[in-house]
């Protein structure tokens, strides 16, 4: 789970050095809702949205990428069978010591839950 969600802060560091948008709190509430619905407390038949309240639909493309991308890796799915409750799944997600290339972690993103 760690190598996923270092390459998903990488990513949106990476977007954020075009649209630094996507560390506005309304930003970071869609990607931390897609997380939850997805991940850490999956919802039935829930798909990522298209639109994240980027300011433009190719910020708002670059962003479900990365989601998607780090819904998808190998990790991030074994962890979703092996981990059995929410918040297992939220602690893993909120890793405070996985950090960026330029040294952000998971709450420069989507900030912090206390439960799921």
């Amino acid at each position: 789970m760690k190598k996923a969600l270092k390459q998903l802060i990488n990513s949106l560091d990476k977007i954020f050095e075009t649209d630094e948008e996507v560390g506005d709190t309304a930003v970071r509430e869609a990607m931390y809702d897609a997380v939850h619905k997805s991940y850490i407390a999956p919802a039935r038949g829930y798909a990522l949205p298209d639109e994240f309240g980027m300011f433009s639909p190719e910020g708002d493309k670059k962003v479900r990428a990365a989601l998607a991308k780090f819904l998808a890796h190998p990790e991030v799915i074994a962890a979703g069978k092996d981990l059995k409750t929410p918040k297992q799944r939220l602690d893993a997600f909120q890793d405070s010591e996985v950090e960026s290339n330029e040294g952000n972690c998971y709450d420069e993103y989507f900030g912090h839950a206390d439960a799921p």
